[in-house]
């Protein structure tokens, strides 16, 4: 597996897990190249894509985590969530928050293996589909 920069081409590559399908389509052309602008980074095994994922400057001293994974992860998200948590923790950003599906037990359970604490245990209608969100964040001195 390597890590590059993300690009666009990146996420349209991606065949993303089932309860994040329908969620990409909030990438419109305009995210996408802030996303190709910012720290993103996109992990690939030969042409496949695994997992697309960064930060999101929110405020000076603080992000937004977002991660797009791949249907067909299996066994290497392991080496991906090393990756990621390797990532986070060369940022700069004093505070990252991580909005994850409150229906998503997995997604739970990597939010607290990258390091982050959760909240707020439920926002109601948080996603643009209706879906309630947890609030998770990393916080740093």
């Amino acid at each position: 597996m390597i890590v590059v920069p993300f690009t666009r081409d990146h996420m349209h590559r991606l065949v993303v897990q089932q309860r994040q399908q329908g969620l990409e389509s909030l990438l419109t052309e305009e995210i996408l190249s802030v996303l190709e602008n910012g720290h993103s980074y996109t992990a690939i095994d030969g042409d496949e894509v695994l997992a697309c994922a960064g930060v999101l400057t929110l405020a000076p001293g603080r992000a937004g985590a977002w991660a797009y994974l791949s249907e067909n992860v299996g066994n290497r998200m392991v080496v991906v969530t090393r990756a990621v948590k390797r990532f986070l923790q060369m940022t700069d950003y004093r505070r990252i928050e991580m909005d994850v599906d409150c229906e998503f037990p997995a997604a739970h359970r990597w939010a607290k293996m990258l390091g982050f604490t959760l909240e707020c245990e439920r926002r109601r209608k948080f996603t643009p589909d209706g879906r309630d969100c947890a609030l998770y964040a990393m916080v740093r001195s």
